[in-house]
C-alpha cells in the first residue's frame, strides 16, 4: 500500500505565480511542479496551512489564469533555507484545470 494521494500528473515547471492572501499579502512565487488540481510553489513569505489565497499563473503561451486555492502543506525549502525563496507552498486548487495539462506537457518537454 502507498501514502500516495496524487489524482493527477505533476509536471516539472518553474511558472511564475501571483499570490495573494487577503488585501495586505501579496507576492510572487516559482512553481516547482503543477498539475490540474494543485501547485508547489517557492516563495519568501511563510503563510499558514489552511490559508485561502487567489492565484495568478502565467503560463507561456497561454492567457493568465485566475485561480483560488487552499494551502494544504508548508515546508521549508531545503535547497534554500536562508535566502529569497525559504519555504514550499503545496495550494490545493478550488477547480481543477485540465484545460492547462497540454501546455504543462508541451512546457516540461520543452516546448515554447
Amino acid at each position: 500500500m502507498t501514502d500516495e494521494r496524487r489524482v493527477s500528473a505533476r509536471h516539472t515547471l518553474w511558472v511564475p505565480i501571483e499570490i495573494k492572501q487577503g488585501e495586505e499579502i501579496q507576492m510572487l512565487a516559482v512553481s516547482r511542479n503543477i498539475s490540474e488540481t494543485g501547485v508547489l510553489v517557492i516563495v519568501g513569505a511563510k503563510l499558514e496551512v489552511g490559508g485561502r489565497v487567489d492565484l495568478k499563473l502565467q503560463v507561456p503561451g497561454q492567457s493568465d489564469e485566475k485561480l483560488a486555492g487552499e494551502i494544504v502543506r508548508v515546508e521549508v525549502n531545503e535547497d534554500d533555507p536562508d535566502g529569497l525563496w525559504r519555504y514550499r507552498l503545496a495550494i490545493h486548487f478550488d477547480t481543477p484545470v485540465p484545460q492547462l495539462v497540454p501546455a504543462f506537457e508541451r512546457l516540461e518537454q520543452g516546448g515554447s
